[in-house]
């Protein structure tokens, strides 16, 4: 199996940095959970990725600020899995944090700096088209260093919806997509200062769960008349974690039973066991990630594995799940990336 990797290769903003060398291919042993490096394609900061559904182009985007003028990339995926850079183009915003694949014909962007959500069409070659839409979030909330003005923060596609958090208003926006534009539908208030990070949604589509960056709080929405709403609200942090809470991730596995919440403060996997019936959230266990700043996590396709990239500790971690407990346990170390920030099985 081929898992990509993005990575910091210099600094974001203050006291965000890093020194990796652009997009990391690795080869992963779905066997033995082994994980080796194969290639590296040079970029500036090319931190998140999203692949085509069709697997044939991998995108990514220069996270760097406004004035600094980011940029979106498109590649095609080889047999042998190297990166044919196909085309760019720029993107009139600051900070791109995420990014998704609308029905495999549009390219969403989010931007933490502008607050703003950039749509760009997707060729039938892979290419990408100048933006055909650009949306700008306004407002604040409560915490006057961190949301001082909108953030956007994520792309999330579920059943021809997009959702896009946004930790600087502390709401999730929903908009309907035709014909690469958005049109805002509704938004979910999350609490004053939680800071809305990311959002996945379990496979039967009934419930989301969205972490909240600044509380490390998960809230629980539930579809209710179409339209969903926040049900419950709890910790993902350690009982015994003091520090400033900084949750990052949010994924949950395929069979919809368990969630899995990063935090990079306690540098911990918090694990959740979902009760569709009741819509609880049961705590299972916190499992230290064997490094420095969880930024992202991924659960592989069978379900067997879960990947951790620690940012700040240069190392990814693989784990083996456990199908009935969804516990972890740690198999595997690889150390030849560094501040790897996103994971992608392709």
């Amino acid at each position: 199996m081929i898992v990509y990797g993005g990575s910091y290769t210099e600094e974001v903003g203050p006291g965000l940095s890093g020194t990796g060398n652009g997009i990391y291919c690795f080869y992963f042993n779905n066997e033995n959970g082994e994980l080796f490096l194969l290639n590296t394609f040079l970029s500036r900061n090319t931190s998140y990725i999203a692949i085509s559904e069709d697997k044939k182009y991998l995108f990514s985007f220069q996270e760097v600020s406004l004035d600094k003028k980011p940029i979106v990339l498109s590649y095609f995926i080889n047999d042998d899995c190297s990166l044919d850079l196909i085309n760019q183009q720029p993107i009139e915003g600051g900070l791109p944090c995420h990014l998704d694949v609308i029905n495999n014909e549009t390219l969403a962007v989010a931007c933490y700096q502008t607050g703003s959500v950039h749509l760009f069409p997707i060729n039938q070659n892979g290419s990408l088209e100048k933006s055909s839409q650009i949306i700008t979030n306004i407002g604040t909330s409560v915490n006057v260093v961190r949301q001082e003005c909108a953030h956007s923060h994520m792309i999330a596609v579920q059943n021809n919806q997009i959702f896009v958090p946004d930790l600087g208003i502390d709401k999730v926006i929903v908009f309907n997509e035709n014909k690469n534009s958005l049109i805002e539908d509704y938004n979910i208030k999350m609490a004053l200062g939680a800071g809305p990070r990311h959002i996945v949604f379990h496979p039967l589509g009934e419930y989301g769960f969205v972490i909240n960056e600044l509380t490390g709080g998960i809230s629980i929405v539930k579809k209710i008349n179409a339209k969903f709403e926040i049900i419950d609200n709890i910790s993902s942090i350690p009982n015994t974690y003091k520090g400033t809470p900084s949750a990052a991730a949010i994924k949950i596995s395929p069979d919809g039973n368990f969630l899995y919440v990063s935090n990079r403060g306690s540098n911990t996997i918090a694990i959740f066991k979902f009760i569709a019936e009741s819509g609880k959230l049961m705590l299972v266990d916190q499992q230290p990630t064997g490094g420095e700043t969880p930024r992202d996590f991924t659960i592989s396709p069978t379900g067997k594995w879960l990947l951790v990239a620690n940012q700040d500790s240069n190392n990814i971690i693989v784990f083996k799940r456990d199908l009935n407990s969804g516990k972890l346990t740690e198999v595997y170390k690889n150390n030849e990336a560094e501040s790897v920030v996103c994971l992608k099985f392709l």
